[in-house]
């Protein structure tokens, strides 16, 4: 044995004997109840200084619902299972999404579910505090707005049946939902949006962007409530050039504008042309700037397939990075509702249309980019005008296109599919994808999510109470 070793044998002893007389003479139950500084209790959140807080994490939860972090957002699966995506990967679960069929046990569901699902919990929680501690502030307004927005989104997007349960923090016991039909979400989201507006000063500059914002939102609510005339004036006043933005980051994966991920950097998703006979074509090429997406892979234009290495990638130019914003709600949008009124009303409509596509240059977020994947890409200037056709049902189609070319993969387009049927009684196999699937088999008859299975452990929610649009 070496002098090192003995002498190391002697030291661990003598450390084993010490820890052993420390422990005698402690409480080895308050040894470890050590208090968690990054864990915050209830009570701490009743302070008025935490509400810049509750602000952000209801901007973000909105964010991770709607376009950040992975694939899980409403934007991307809504585009899957409307017109806007072709499933370009191997996912099974997504590929369920894209063939409209999907299965309560999906697990990628589950995951697009509880996200918008604690969006609208964690904004009616912050608009709750707001009301509680300092119910003047703008924040108020802005967070309830977009809680009025997530119902949107859940009626939008899922089938009847979504129940609204919640976290009695006071008590602290669940209080779980009762199944809610798309126009009760509906109804719900204009009553949060009416509220976010009582006591605001809608004259002042300061005001503008929140009072906008809920004017969108209402006009939103109201056409999915079948409501066009009401809608149109609920967003008359709204400039044309407002913008509600969500702001993305290359700094982590939970900021990153993961519309560019699933087109570009991972080419899960390619965007769609004339997809299942009924689907619009969105990858125009170079003849209009809001819906370009060139064949490509990744950030180089070869090879040209996505991650399934068969299907054609055609990528997103809109969103040229993982830091490219999001327009949430704009001033387009509030034109959009006011020609589609006219056009149902039978009135003039297609020179609100042209009036926009003057203005495309101004009114575009992001020209499309990055320059480095593009090869001639469209100017973004004016676009040509229309002529409006003559029957109705085509001006209604007209009205439709443009809402989806201006509102490419911002989370309108399942929407406004369902609306074409149930509002304007077009049939489900003339707006959906439909016939025979590209990888195999059929398309099926899916219109909207199913609520995930996980949700049987509520035992007030059995199914969904139908699937209809």
């Amino acid at each position: 044995m070496t002098l090192s070793s003995e002498t190391s044998r002697r030291s661990l002893g003598l450390l084993l004997a010490a820890v052993s007389l420390s422990l005698a003479g402690c409480d080895i139950d308050k040894t470890l109840a050590v208090k968690d500084p990054d864990v915050a209790n209830p009570n701490s959140l009743n302070d008025i200084t935490v509400l810049p807080t509750l602000r952000a994490s209801t901007i973000s939860d909105l964010q991770i619902s709607f376009g950040a972090q992975g694939e899980d957002g409403v934007v991307n699966y809504g585009a899957l299972l409307g017109d806007e995506f072709t499933w370009s990967e191997t996912f099974p679960t997504r590929g369920e999404m894209d063939q409209r069929n999907i299965n309560p046990i999906n697990g990628t569901l589950s995951v697009l579910y509880n996200n918008l699902q604690r969006a609208r919990a964690t904004a009616d929680r912050t608009s709750a505090a707001y009301y509680k501690l300092a119910p003047t502030l703008l924040g108020r307004s802005e967070t309830q707005a977009i809680a009025g927005f997530t119902y949107i989104l859940l009626g939008e997007t899922f089938c009847n049946g979504v129940p609204v349960s919640d976290f009695d923090v006071n008590a602290g016991t669940f209080v779980l939902g009762t199944p809610q039909t798309t126009a009760q979400l509906f109804g719900t989201a204009l009553a949060k949006l009416d509220s976010a507006l009582v006591g605001v000063d809608v004259t002042l500059a300061a005001n503008a962007s929140v009072v906008n914002l809920i004017r969108v939102g209402r006009g939103r609510a109201l056409l999915n409530l079948n409501r066009p005339a009401d809608a149109a004036a609920a967003v008359a006043a709204v400039p044309t050039t407002y913008r509600y933005v969500l702001f993305h980051s290359e700094n982590t994966a939970r900021q990153n504008n993961n519309i560019f991920n699933v087109s570009l950097n991972f080419p899960r998703f390619s965007v769609s042309g004339n997809e299942g006979i009924n689907g619009l074509r969105f990858r125009l090429d170079s003849t209009d700037f809001r819906v370009y997406a060139p064949r490509g892979k990744g950030l180089a234009l070869s090879p040209s397939v996505g991650a399934d290495n068969q299907t054609p990638q055609f990528v997103v130019t809109k969103y040229p990075s993982r830091s490219a914003p999001i327009i949430f709600a704009d001033g387009v949008e509030a034109r959009l509702i006011e020609a589609e009124n006219a056009a149902r009303a039978g009135t003039a409509y297609v020179g609100i249309l042209n009036t926009l596509r003057a203005s495309a240059a101004t009114l575009t977020l992001t020209a499309p980019g990055p320059s480095t994947l593009l090869t001639n890409p469209p100017a973004v200037a004016a676009l040509p005008a229309l002529t409006a056709p003559g029957a109705q049902a085509a001006q209604i189609d007209q009205v439709f296109q443009e809402r989806a070319y201006w509102m490419f993969l911002t989370g309108h387009r399942l929407g406004d599919m369902r609306r074409l049927i149930k509002h304007l009684g077009r049939n489900a196999e003339s707006v959906f994808p439909t016939g025979a699937y590209f990888k195999g088999g059929t398309y099926g008859v899916d219109v909207n999510f199913p609520v995930p299975f996980q949700e049987t452990n509520n035992p007030n929610f059995t199914q969904c109470l139908d699937r209809n649009p």
